[in-house]
């Protein structure tokens, strides 16, 4: 918000100036009274070019840091070319103000007047266009971006200008640049950064960085939906992949440095931006040696970031036994070292549950342990820790959350299961239609829907107790490391699945003993009931069943580690 400023003098100079002749001004800017402002200005004639406060601001740049804008275009009305140049004291015009707040209208209502404003820079040397996307007002950069000569763009200002874009999700615009001047790519702009490393930064540009729920995943198999956007973004970024790495294959070894080219395939490989990685390092084979402050290599940094696209991609490299011999860190951490270190937490939320969470740890250490020599189990880092030593450490806190996430899933689905097994036991001699007082015999024993409801009451009475005894056994685990690789998720996924087939099976014998029961008296009756039923079941599959398929993936499902032939293997 912008203030006044009252000076204690009244000399008129540009500190001291005491600018109190301003407020009935901005009050009336305030109540929008359009009618008394310009009353007033027919009063004091030239006011729209005076100074309203310390910082220089006219009342053009006052009604736009407001968002007054129909104040705005009726002061850029009053104003000529040359009074819309007028800057504040860090040389911003009032086009920049726009650019940073405003709106298309009040940008084209200034540009009709003097487009030279778009080329006029700020005391940082930025352009208008630049600011705009620096404060991410997306429609004022494309209007602007489309006004502004290209030949402005040629440099600092255009390297920065296509870094925000990317930030923006505006690859539409970033490829149209680049295709201008493609070596804006590698150019470093005045904050130490350039379109090749932000991209790097940006996994949710790329088909890898977009990792898609259970339901969507389904809706996806089933119907092969694509969000259209989504596709046209990547096939854009693919295209200004290309030119970046065409201007990067052109560097030496020491313009890499320069270009940041090793910092954006190290930040690329902890983002997990495979198709990154694999085009630069393709382009430029210099790159694979690329490491970051603590010496971690590109292959190292996927073993600690959990990036397994990246992993995989390293592994199936001719040279990987070179990036595997030469991956300790500045503290003597081998690759086993570096897989015991706990996953960072953007990929700790994507796992469902702590148990899950704790298996793929140990499922990471024991993959990276498989691809090592076997010499590295025993080696040492700089805190004389042993591989083993550092990953009981790191997970120990993990390792007893788990424990308390098992129990408390457990105990909850085995109180589920024992009500269900309640149930459908006393069902079972509770029989719908009651029995016949001379033989015993259910009266409707020789109903089909009768054997329905016998045979889905015995399944889910069955059901219940497998689901009851795995439950059990979770609680009486021993929970070390090494059960929650297999043993714990085993269990799980059994207790789980039998308790949903528990529910399903009771729900069939509720509706089937209705349809036995008011079948004769009223058909929709039991119909809607059936369809009732159905509720707890679907609840039961929208809420667990996504983790009862992560779970069993997880555990059964084919690896996502990349496997090389046994003759490549080593120890």
């Amino acid at each position: 918000m912008v203030y006044l400023e009252t000076a204690c003098h009244s000399n008129h100079k540009p500190s001291d100036e005491d600018y109190t002749w301003a407020v009935p001004f901005i009050n009336a800017m305030h109540t929008g009274d359009w009618e008394s402002f310009k009353g007033l200005l027919d009063l004091h004639p030239g006011s729209q070019t005076r100074f309203i406060d310390g910082n220089h601001l006219t009342f053009l740049h006052f009604a736009i840091v407001t968002g007054i804008d129909d104040f705005a275009k009726k002061l850029v009305e009053l104003m000529s070319p040359g009074e819309l140049q007028l800057t504040d004291r860090l040389r911003n015009t009032a086009l920049v103000y726009v650019a940073e707040s405003g709106t298309v209208e009040t940008a084209e209502a200034i540009l009709v007047k003097n487009s030279e404003l778009l080329c006029i820079r700020d005391v940082f040397g930025l352009l208008p266009v630049v600011k705009a996307s620096i404060h991410g007002n997306k429609d004022v950069v494309r209007y602007l971006y489309e006004k502004t000569p290209k030949d402005e763009l040629n440099g600092q200002n255009g390297a920065s200008f296509v870094s925000h874009l990317m930030l923006l999700d505006m690859y539409d615009l970033v490829l149209d640049l680049l295709q201008f001047y493609p070596a804006l790519a590698i150019v470093v702009d005045d904050v130490g950064r350039n379109p090749l490393t932000t991209l790097a930064t940006r996994p949710s540009a790329f088909p890898s960085g977009h990792r898609l729920g259970f339901w969507e995943r389904t809706i996806v198999a089933c119907f092969g939906i694509k969000l259209h956007d989504m596709k046209a973004t990547h096939a854009e970024v693919f295209e200004v992949l290309k030119i970046i790495s065409t201007q990067v294959s052109l560097l030496s070894r020491e313009n890499l440095v320069r270009a940041k080219a090793y910092t954006a395939v190290t930040n690329a490989s902890q983002f997990g931006i495979v198709e990154f990685v694999g085009e630069l390092m393709k382009c430029n084979p210099y790159l694979q040696f690329g490491s970051d402050e603590n010496l971690r290599g590109i292959f190292g940094l996927s073993i600690m970031h959990r990036q397994e696209k990246v992993f995989n991609l390293v592994h199936a490299m001719k040279n990987s036994r070179t990036s595997i011999d030469n991956s300790r860190d500045r503290f003597n951490n081998n690759l086993l070292h570096q897989a015991a270190f706990l996953m960072p937490y953007s990929q700790t939320y994507r796992i469902s549950g702590v148990a899950l969470q704790m298996q793929r740890e140990l499922q990471w250490f024991k993959e990276v342990e498989k691809i090592v020599p076997h010499k590295y189990s025993k080696e040492l880092n700089l805190n004389n820790e042993t591989p083993q030593a550092l990953f009981t450490k790191n997970h120990k806190d993990m390792l007893k959350e788990g424990e308390i996430w098992m129990k408390e899933t457990s105990q909850a689905c085995m109180v589920v299961a024992t009500l269900i097994a309640t149930v459908v036991f006393a069902a079972a001699f509770t029989v719908p239609g009651g029995n016949n007082s001379d033989t015993g015999a259910p009266v409707f024993i020789r109903s089909e829907l009768f054997m329905v409801f016998i045979i889905t009451d015995t399944i889910s009475l069955f059901s219940s107790c497998s689901s009851m005894l795995m439950f059990l056994a979770i609680l009486t685990s021993r929970y070390a490391e090494e059960d929650f690789l297999h043993s714990l998720p085993r269990k799980l996924i059994l207790g789980l699945t039998t308790l949903f087939f528990s529910i399903a099976t009771m729900m069939a014998a509720f509706c089937a003993s209705l349809f036995i029961v008011l079948h004769e008296r009223s058909a929709w009756l039991p119909i809607l009931c059936t369809l009732l039923a159905c509720v707890p079941v679907s609840l039961f599959a929208m809420l667990q069943f996504p983790l009862l398929v992560d779970m069993v993936y997880s555990t059964y499902g084919p690896s996502t580690f990349y496997k090389k032939n046994k003759g490549s293997q080593y120890h």
